[in-house]
Parts: structure tokens; sequence; C-alpha cells
């Protein structure tokens, strides 16, 4: 594997090196062994099993976030030079991937541009080579290459692809298809059954019925062996005799994701869930390979939305510790890793209108993510012609921000009151979002107008970016940047992941690696 020069590996080290420190006063956060792991292991000292976590839009910034806000919130920290006392001070409550024994950075930019889409990115990371916005799984040229899954496969180990997006996304696509386009949902759909792969958990297919007209995909993996559950119950009634399986969840978003964890009820299936059904049916007999997309990071990040992200991050944690849970009891066979695609959003741990300082509790006033907040919300504003006052009662409601005139202006948290640049900027969202969609002009310079007009509601967005901005946090764009990944390894072969690597890297060293055969 190819690596980059001596300054890479100072460059590394000084990186794991600020990660320790900036774990130290956090308290045992995390199950994850922090001991350097394992590079032997399987009959051939090769991981036997692999675990490939993709935090899509996921950079170092995301999971700095949900360090800041879990010790902000798990310590009551007031924090401000304003107050400051011995046992009030700014803790980090780490997700466990933090506490991996290697941590690696990994380039992202695509072949044409610094800057890559997800399915770019998705090529990269699955089968190792660079290619164009929009393309899966094929060179800028459109050659077809296997990916990482498909070489595994065909060396006799099982795989899994689960994601808490839906299953034809970029990412999980990545992984098992080929197409020009990653718009050919119905394409993917049908590469998705010819991959003949094991497991395939979380969200559901778009398109799988083509232009209406064509063979149901759900019916045609049946057909072909699969067994298919989208109820809680035959998802738990899964087992070791369930053969092959495609298991989405019973009650998907407008998106066909799985439901956001701002939004989720106690009895919704996670992505935990899906991976730990996944571990459940591929077993620990044979080698396996299962891909996991944290893919709803990304939405969030587009959206601005500080809170819905955390938790999305957050979800991911969760569903990584079912891996290394299952790492340590094969701690000789099992390799894990965790990355981005790119990082989203441009987000950022300040802001200038806090000076040197964060106030991470006022996001645990939101009680909803983006995209409820725009189809319950936003939609019947529209619809009703809602006056923006009113509309702002609900935004007090959901997330916390008083306008100056309200009863609770004086009883809250004076930081949760808005100023009047505030509201007007608010206000000019609001507009912008009372328009049409087909009357909207997509020339706008109206605030990002090729991202808010359309994927993303302005009068979301600038709430969002409020709250943001009064707990201390920034965001640049509504779209992908070019920020490196980084790259946190545990087990078998982590030592591979330590360096500056470029992405296509990770895709390259687990097909040299992963050889593993039963004697």
């Amino acid at each position: 594997m190819k690596h980059y020069s001596w300054k890479s590996k100072v460059f590394a080290l000084s990186l794991s090196a600020a990660m320790a420190v900036s774990m130290v006063g956090c308290g045992n956060q995390t199950t994850t062994p922090n001991d350097g792991g394992s590079d032997t292991g399987g009959a051939d000292g090769t991981p036997k099993y692999v675990f490939l976590f993709i935090g899509d839009g996921m950079g170092l910034p995301q999971a700095t976030s949900l360090s800041m806000y879990n010790g902000t919130v798990e310590n009551d920290f007031v924090g401000t030079r304003e107050s400051p006392t011995p046992d009030n001070k700014p803790t980090m409550a780490p997700p466990s991937f933090l506490n991996f024994p290697v941590i690696g950075l990994a380039t992202t930019m695509d072949a044409s541009k610094f800057v890559t889409d997800s399915a770019a990115a998705a090529t990269a990371l699955a089968c190792g080579v660079k290619t164009l916005d929009g393309m899966v799984g094929v060179t800028p040229d459109g050659k077809r290459v296997d990916s990482v899954a498909e070489v595994l496969r065909d060396r006799g180990y099982k795989i899994g692809i689960v994601t808490s997006a839906f299953m034809n996304d970029a990412t999980p696509a990545g992984f098992y298809g080929h197409v020009p386009s990653r718009k050919d949902r119905y394409d993917l759909c049908m590469q998705l059954l010819e991959s003949k792969f094991d497991y395939f958990g979380g969200g559901g297919l778009k398109k799988n019925n083509g232009d209406g007209t064509q063979p149901d995909v759900y019916d045609l993996a049946v057909e072909q062996g699969y067994t298919v559950v989208n109820t809680r119950e035959d998802f738990e009634a899964l087992n070791a005799d369930s053969g092959k399986v495609i298991a989405y969840d019973p009650n998907l978003d407008m998106d066909k994701g799985i439901q956001y964890a701002i939004d989720a009820n106690e009895d919704d299936l996670m992505l935990t869930d899906y991976v730990a059904k996944g571990v459940e049916l591929l077993g620990d007999e044979d080698p396996f390979f299962m891909m996991v997309e944290g893919g709803k990071i990304d939405w969030a990040a587009h959206a601005n939305d500080p809170l819905t992200l955390i938790e999305e991050v957050s979800e991911l944690d969760r569903a990584i510790k079912v891996a290394t849970d299952f790492a340590q009891a094969h701690p000789d066979e099992t390799l894990i890793l965790v990355t981005g695609d790119h990082e989203t959003g441009g987000f950022s741990m300040g802001f200038n209108g806090t000076e040197y300082d964060t106030f991470l509790k006022v996001l645990s006033n939101q009680k909803i993510s983006y995209v409820n907040f725009q189809y319950d919300y936003i939609a019947k504003y529209r619809e009703n012609k809602t006056p923006f006052e009113e509309a702002m009662k609900d935004v007090q409601k959901l997330y916390g921000l008083v306008m100056p005139n309200a009863p609770e202006a004086s009883t809250v948290d004076p930081r949760l009151v808005l100023n009047e640049e505030e509201i007007k900027f608010i206000k000019e969202g609001y507009d912008a979002s009372m328009v049409a969609y087909e009357d909207r002009d997509p020339d706008s310079s109206e605030y990002h107008a090729k991202w808010s007009l359309y994927d993303y509601e302005p009068f979301q967005l600038r709430v969002t970016q409020t709250l943001s901005n009064k707990a201390g946090l920034g965001w640049t764009s509504t779209a992908h940047t070019a920020l490196p990944a980084p790259v946190y390894a545990y087990g078998v072969g982590q030592s591979n992941f330590e360096n500056l690597i470029d992405n296509t890297d990770i895709s390259k060293t687990l097909q040299e690696i992963c050889t593993y055969s039963a004697k």
C-alpha cells in the first residue's frame, strides 16, 4: 500500500497524540480496548472478520461535536469565563471510536477536483479507484471495477451491507453497483440482487419497481431465494436458517431511510439493531465483511442541523460498539475501521458571535429533525399561509428560540432570545419558504439558492443555523467540503491505516490483507 513521506508519519503520530491528550479527564466512556490491538489473527494471519463503518459526511468536526455535546450535557457544564469553578470545566465524552489505538487520515478528492460527491467517494472507498461525480463502481471512462466486497465474496467471505439511508444510495451501491450515474436507481436494485451478498439491512430501495411498470425488486429477491422482511416481528425472527436476507425498515422516512435518531420512537428499529442482526446472521463460522453506513449524518449536515447530526453520530457509535463487543470475543481475528467519505457542511466548533466560547446546552432544546420540521410544519405553513409570528411559536416549542415579545422571554436562558438581526435573518428564510416550489427561481441569489430553495427549506436552514450560532457552532456550506477524513482502526491489521493515506488505499489494503481461508 502506498504511503506518503516521513512527514505524514509525524503528522499521524501528532494527530494520535492530540487525540490522546483530548481524552484526558474524559473518564471511561467506552468499552473499546485501547491496548494497541493486534496485527495478527486468522488461520493465515489475516482478519477473518472485517467491519467497515462509514459515516457519510463525517469528518473530525462531526465526531468532535458529539464529544463536546456529550461532555457538556453529562457534566451539566455551564462554562464560560464568566463563572469558572474547579469542578465545572470543559470535559469531552468521546464516541468509542475516538479511543481506537490507531488514527490516520485519508484524502478525499475525486478524479477531477478536491471536493467529492458521495458516489465518487464510495467508489474510491469500495473499489480503490478515483472517478467522477455521480459515477458508481466505474472508472471515469466507464470501465467496471470490482469492489472489495465483491473480491472478498469471491474469496469465501460472507458479505453484509447495512445503511441508515436507502440501500441503493451512493455509499452502499459503491460496494455492489457499477453504473455511470447514481440516479440509475432501478439498475442498482438489479445489481444488488446480482451481487448475491448475504445480508442487506436498514433503509429501503428507491425506484424498486423502476418506472412503475417494471418487476418489483422485492418480489424478484424472493424469487431468487432471499428472505425479505419489513416488519419488526419478522426481523426479530430472522436467524441462521433464514438464508440470504434483505431486511428493510418498517417505518421508512420520506427518503426511504430509517428514522432519524432524534425522531425515533422506542420501538423503532435503528442502525444498531441492523448491525446486531447482521452479526447474528453472518455468524462466526465463516469469514465476513460488513460495511455499515451512517448515511444520515450527511443529510443532517447538508441541512446544517446540529443536534440531528450529533444524534446520528451517536447512533453510529452505538452500532460500532456492537462490533467492538464482537471483537472482544474474537480478539485475534477482527478488524474494525471507522471513517467518513467526506466532510459535509464546513462544520466548526466556534462562531464569531460567541468569540472564544460555546454554549452547547442550548442544543438540547431541539425536539425534531429538519426533515420532520419541513414536512410536518413548513409545508402546512405554506398551504395555510400561516403568519410568521404564528410559525415562530412552533420554533420556540421545537427549537427553544424565543421571540423577544414572547411571555417566556424573561424566564428562559437569555441566549435563546432572538435579537432583531436574527429575526430578520429567519424572516427572510420564512418568506422564501412560502414561495411554491414551482415558482422558485433556481438562479436566485437567495442564500445558497441551489441547495436551500429545493433540497432544504430556507426557513429551516435559518432556524437551525441560528440555533447553531447561539451554541457557538458554525457552518460554511450546505454542501461537501475538501477536508480529509479521519480513519480509526482497531484490531488485526490496524497499523496499515495509521499514516496519511488516500481514500482509495482503504480498499486496496483490505484486498491485500483479507486473504483468510479456513484450515
